[in-house]
Parts: C-alpha cells; sequence; structure tokens
C-alpha cells in the first residue's frame, strides 16, 4: 500500500472506532434516561450505588443541580435527584423522542410526564395534578460512563400546568400595560 493509502486507512479505521464509541455511548444513554423514573428504589442500598458507578464516573457533576441547596456530584447527588423524584411525584416517565450522538457527547431529547402527589413545586402545593414537560438532557461521556449531565427545560410550562398562571389574563401587552397603571414604567 502507498503511504497515502495507508493514512487514509487509518482515519478511516479512527471514524469507524469513534462512530462505535458514539454508539456505545448512545445506547448508554438511552437505558438510563428511558427507565422507569417512578420505580421506588433504596438510595442507600448496594445496589443503588453499583447501579449508579456502572453508569457514572466518581465525579459525575451535575450541572442541573445547584451546588447551593446540596450535593452537584457523585452519588450524593443522585441519591437526592432519586429522592426528589419519588418524593415529588407518582407515575414519572421520560418519553425519549430522539437521541443524537457524537464522539463523547450525546444529547437526549423528551418529555418528562407525571403526576405531582407530594410537596410542591414552584411554590403550589402538590394536588395530584398531571404535568408535562420538554426536556433535553446533553451528557458527556468519559471511557464509557456518563461524566456530566446538563439539561434544558421547560420549567414555564409545568409552572402553567401547576396551576400558576390563573391570574394572568394576557400576553406581553397585559404585561406592559399592567407595569404602566403600576408606575413601573412610563407611558409613551
Amino acid at each position: 500500500m502507498a503511504h497515502d493509502e495507508i493514512a487514509q486507512h487509518e482515519i478511516a479505521q479512527h471514524e469507524i472506532a469513534q462512530h462505535e464509541v458514539a454508539q456505545r455511548n448512545k445506547e448508554q444513554a438511552i437505558a438510563y434516561w428511558g427507565r422507569d423514573l417512578g420505580k421506588e428504589a433504596d438510595v442507600e442500598s448496594e445496589e443503588f450505588a453499583a447501579d449508579f458507578f456502572r453508569r457514572f464516573t466518581e465525579d459525575y457533576w451535575n450541572h442541573a443541580s445547584n451546588a447551593a441547596e446540596g450535593p452537584d456530584r457523585g452519588l450524593a447527588n443522585a441519591k437526592e435527584v432519586s429522592k426528589s423524584f419519588q418524593e415529588l411525584f407518582t407515575d414519572a416517565k421520560f418519553e425519549i423522542t430522539r437521541t443524537t450522538a457524537e464522539g463523547d457527547i450525546v444529547v437526549v431529547e423528551g418529555i418528562f410526564t407525571a403526576a405531582v402527589t407530594g410537596g410542591k413545586l414552584f411554590g403550589i402545593p402538590a394536588t395530584g395534578q398531571r404535568v408535562s414537560q420538554p426536556h433535553v438532557h446533553t451528557l458527556r461521556f468519559r471511557d464509557g460512563l456518563i461524566c456530566e449531565h446538563f439539561v434544558v427545560r421547560d420549567d414555564f410550562v409545568m409552572f402553567c400546568q401547576m396551576g400558576g398562571m390563573e391570574h394572568i389574563k394576557g400576553g406581553v401587552t397585559h404585561f406592559w400595560r399592567e407595569s404602566v397603571e403600576e408606575g413601573l414604567l412610563d407611558n409613551p
């Protein structure tokens, strides 16, 4: 083989290997995000910890969690997130609508649904109200394990479903008029 052919073959082999890694990462993401979110789990059990370490790195960072309010990393974060879902929601599910993988990044899009049966959301007490909320999760993998998680959720949609918009009578023009009436803005 000529030198150029060898180089092209090596590049092709590298691209194939990268594609295979991305596909394995995608399968891992689908297996985790497609699971039963409403499943009761003993977060203090060895089984819970073993499952975490099969899927996540020890230094996993959940950027969706606020470090000022609790752990945002590792097994401690996973325990808190799982317990939160168990206590706030009943019949929680995440229906995956699309996954995309490239390199060490997997993007999982879908719809979260549940009944809000515990505590309160957005300051509104739980009433059993069914909610549905679009999510986009971005996962970064290292050595086949999830090491970082980012999420974009439409919390406004869930807020409205919880009844948080009952006092709102319109859109942006309503807010503008209300602000002018209250002297918060000058009326041009």
